[in-house]
């Protein structure tokens, strides 16, 4: 609500953004290389947290598979087969 103006927040005017730069009479020019160089840092941004992620999962990955036993069964192993009955509530009855 500023008499019909948009309002500009003062931390924009610390971060340049284009808002900012159509605001102070840029060049059509000027706006066009604000622009891509922010894009740049987005881009570059972009690709460390993408990084970031995949180094965290394969540390995960690490740190699960190391907990893991590796199990062959051969033919004629022993092993616990559990047979469970469905059961069959109202709330599913549709579904199955």
């Amino acid at each position: 609500m500023v008499y019909g103006c948009e309002a500009v927040l003062p931390l924009e005017i610390q971060i340049p953004s284009l808002r900012v730069a159509l605001t102070t009479k840029m060049t059509n020019e000027e706006k066009h290389q604000m622009r891509l160089q922010e894009l740049k840092v987005l881009d570059d941004k972009c690709l460390q947290a993408q990084q970031k992620i995949e180094l965290y999962q394969a540390r995960i990955t690490r740190a699960f598979n190391k907990k893991v036993k590796e199990q062959t069964f051969k033919k004629g192993n022993l092993v616990l087969a559990i047979k469970r009955p469905v059961v069959i509530t109202h709330m599913t009855k549709e579904k199955f």
